[in-house]
């Protein structure tokens, strides 16, 4: 009769932690003009009231374009804590890039490149690596980590979201049934896109 309590003790405990710690990992490829010229793998690791994403992208477009992105997000309680962005040639370790937001008592500090400035606000509750894992349904404002700064999101309908960039630029975000699968990049040279495998 002991074992038995002590077994359905321990089913229901298991259960529950269970139910607090999960991990998501979803993988993209970048093409561009129908080459696959990298790829995005995005993880989002949840404990309790702890979230964290990382998102790691590489891309190599040869003579053009060569760079590895790093971007890690600490959540608490829904609420970002931090955030690191580190951008690499892939050349030498002082070739490399980082913004980190820091939430203080009353608003955020931004480190980018040793330049310190902040960010008016008490709380970011939405960023762009959340747009990994979740459809943004009724958010416009966004924090966009490798920028620093928010950023307008507009809903275009059918599981489409427009992200305005600064210079004039946006990037659309394709959702079906709630889950991410592609996101058409502005650039220079034309569009490339990301793509759910």
């Amino acid at each position: 009769m002991k074992g038995a309590i002590w077994s359905t003790l321990f089913i229901c405990l298991f259960t529950l932690n269970s139910a607090l710690l999960y991990a998501q990992t979803h993988n993209y490829e970048i093409r561009f003009s129908n080459h696959v010229i990298g790829n995005v793998t995005a993880h989002c690791k949840v404990n309790g009231a702890s979230r964290n994403i990382s998102i790691q992208s590489n891309v190599d477009m040869k003579l053009l374009a060569k760079f590895n992105l790093d971007i890690s997000c600490d959540f608490d309680n829904d609420i970002l804590v931090r955030s690191k962005v580190i951008k690499s040639s892939g050349k030498d370790a002082g070739d490399n890039k980082t913004i980190i937001t820091q939430r203080e008592a009353k608003n955020y500090s931004i480190v980018q490149n040793g330049t310190k400035s902040v960010l008016n606000t008490t709380e970011i509750v939405h960023s762009v690596g959340e747009m990994y894992f979740m459809e943004p349904r009724q958010v416009t404002k966004i924090f966009s980590e490798t920028l620093g700064i928010f950023l307008t999101l507009n809903s275009l309908g059918n599981g489409l979201y427009e992200l305005l960039l600064p210079e004039g630029k946006r990037n659309v975000y394709k959702y079906e049934k709630g889950t991410l699968v592609q996101v058409e990049i502005s650039q220079t040279l034309g569009k490339a896109y990301i793509i759910r495998v």
